[in-house]
């Protein structure tokens, strides 16, 4: 899955840094993360281009080595991924014992350019590259989109600052504070003997199978959101909720949980097609082979193909 990312550690405390010239972009736009030759570009190439204007950089997070192993280098990374139909090398970032990572903010008006012979690559595309990428686009866009929404206090409209001792945003106005926003959602396995029910969402482009999932509602717990997803979606009742693990999915703002549970009673679907296009039970030597393990959902579905959930 994206975080796993070893032998390198993803670190997310909060610092106050400078950034050096050595140090990586982390640039967004609507047409996606700014990638020079494959990368996200270094903080002194960046500072020399366009992108630079009408931008201020404020540090993200940080990629270091494994305990113990601080000084030595950090293994690099290639691949090909494909983004709108077109194929893009994905370079290996500099070999260092830590690589520092700044978010490109602007204001609300200021335009994001592309600057020749750079290009601008959709996070999602980058679901397939291998680790860290896929880690530090997804986590990335979801703190770009965070600060990008969050620009003035909701309670009395004044301008938001950035908070000197923690990862918030401050109203020097009223002293209301916020803090990113993560949604919590669940992902549900359900079971009946040798069959796991597989779904298919009904928005356009949804081609791939996967597991009953949505977001955990106000006053409930992770565990009630389950039974009633599963229950709204397809009509089933479910017993037996055994945690399967869980995921940061910086791409829709969400931390996952994933669960496996076991049908309650008939096996009858009731689909709700606002929902969904189609559900299905599938017997273990049936279930389709997963389209990439980047996802909790792809590696619960593997799991349970190889018999280990």
């Amino acid at each position: 899955m994206i975080q796993d990312i070893a032998p390198r550690r993803f670190c997310n405390d909060f610092l106050r840094l400078a950034p050096e010239g050595g140090d990586l972009v982390l640039d967004f736009s609507a047409e996606g993360l700014l990638l020079a030759n494959g990368r996200p570009p270094a903080v002194e190439a960046w500072r020399k281009s366009p992108a630079a204007e009408n931008a201020a950089l404020l540090y993200a997070f940080r990629l270091t080595g494994e305990a113990g192993s601080a000084g030595a280098p950090l293994p690099a990374f290639e691949a090909t991924v494909t983004a709108r139909d077109a194929e893009k090398s994905v370079a290996s970032l500099p070999e260092s014992a830590e690589e520092r990572f700044f978010l490109a903010l602007r204001a609300g008006d200021a335009e994001a350019p592309t600057p020749e012979p750079w290009q601008r690559t959709a996070p999602r595309a980058l679901r397939q590259a291998p680790s860290p990428l896929p880690l530090v686009a997804a986590t990335g866009l979801h703190l770009h989109h965070w600060y990008d929404t969050h620009r003035f206090c909701p309670r009395c409209a004044a301008p938001l600052k950035h908070a000197d001792k923690e990862r918030a945003l401050a109203c020097p106005a009223c002293g209301h504070i916020v803090y990113p926003a993560i949604a919590p959602c669940v992902i549900v396995a359900v079971t009946h003997e040798n069959r796991l029910l597989l779904t298919r969402y009904a928005r356009p482009g949804a081609t791939h199978f996967v597991l009953v999932a949505g977001f955990v509602e106000i006053g409930e717990t992770a565990e009630q959101a389950a039974a009633r997803e599963v229950m709204e979606e397809t009509g089933l009742r479910i017993r037996n909720l055994r945690y399967a693990g869980s995921q940061p999915w910086g791409l829709s703002g969400t931390l996952a949980v994933g669960f496996v549970a076991e049908l309650d009673g008939p096996d009858a679907i009731r689909l709700d097609t606002s929902e969904l296009a189609e559900a299905r039970w599938v017997s273990r030597p049936d279930i389709p082979p997963c389209p990439s393990s980047d996802s909790l959902t792809m590696n619960m579905i593997a799991r349970f193909a190889k018999g280990e959930l």
